[in-house]
């Protein structure tokens, strides 16, 4: 996949002002289709779980010997491609699956502050899917590049879903990041195929993108068309996550509840983590309207 030209950039709007007033966060969401706030996480926090990651990534011989762990040098040639692969070998498998099951991961998308802005977005109590998502995005792999799309096609479920986009580090203009078409939420639910392609925007639509600092953190409605941006570095991995919260109290998809790519059972995933650990199957004890789309 590729992205599509922007003809129009423009910086995010900093939502920081209107982080504890529910109405003006509202109107600010409806009217971008998003929310970001920079320097919102603790940078020591995203750091730990970075090494973390990355060391899975060592172990699999994708770092370049002799060089900083945390610099994410790719060692060239060796490519664990996760967002569009459709055969993937066991190798591939088993590196996501280590990702996927790690447990610090996982409770990263429980961050008590990212919940409380989002409790007082949807005004409610909140599941966090646990569909979570590593992005993985290796350098000059721009078939990689995740085309426009809307997070409903493939979430479903209630459409006041929100997904949170966390870089892992640092994503200066070379590192890519994610871009949002401005107020495109406000176009309904399109179609994706003329989204890959750019067909369903104008040619002057606006776009939202800057360069991101660790710590930073963007939110964006199911209907807010986004698309990544190549990372040209010559040998940079770029890092991050992004996850999907909604109320408790609307419809959610089965499959937003299994683990992403499908590649494993929660039981494998969880093999190296505590018994009783509460983290495990914390959707269960929700009261689910669960449905099958």
């Amino acid at each position: 996949m590729t992205n599509v030209p922007m003809n129009n950039i423009e910086p995010f709007d900093d939502c920081s002002d209107v982080l504890q007033d529910r109405n003006r966060l509202l109107t600010r969401a409806t009217s971008n289709g998003y929310l970001y706030f920079p320097r919102l996480l603790p940078t020591d926090e995203i750091m730990r779980l970075r090494q973390e990651l990355l060391q899975i990534h060592e172990r699999h011989g994708l770092i370049k010997e002799g060089t900083d762990l945390n610099a994410a040098i790719h060692k060239e040639g060796v490519y664990v491609d996760v967002e569009y692969v459709k055969k993937p070998t066991a190798e591939v498998r088993t590196f996501y699956n280590e990702v996927l099951g790690l447990r610090s991961f996982n409770a990263f998308f429980h961050h008590p502050t990212v919940l409380s802005v989002l409790k007082v977005l949807l005004g409610e109590e909140i599941l966090v899917h646990p569909r979570v998502i590593c992005h993985i995005v290796f350098p000059q792999r721009f078939e990689h590049t995740v085309e426009p799309h809307q997070d409903f096609a493939p979430v479903r479920g209630t459409q006041n879903t929100w997904t949170v986009w966390i870089p892992l580090g640092d994503c200066d203009a070379d590192l890519g990041g994610v871009a949002i078409a401005r107020s495109s939420n406000e176009l309904g639910f399109l179609d994706a195929g003329k989204l890959a392609t750019g067909e369903a925007l104008d040619d002057q639509s606006v776009w939202n993108w800057n360069p991101f600092t660790c710590g930073d953190v963007l939110m964006f409605h199911s209907l807010a068309v986004h698309q990544g941006r190549d990372n040209v570095t010559a040998d940079t991995i770029r890092l991050a996550t992004s996850a999907r919260y909604q109320p408790v109290s609307e419809p959610v998809d089965e499959l937003a509840l299994g683990p992403q790519r499908s590649w494993a059972e929660w039981n494998e995933l969880y093999a190296d983590w505590e018994p009783d650990d509460p983290l495990k199957y914390y959707w269960q004890s929700l009261p689910l309207d669960v449905r099958t789309y």
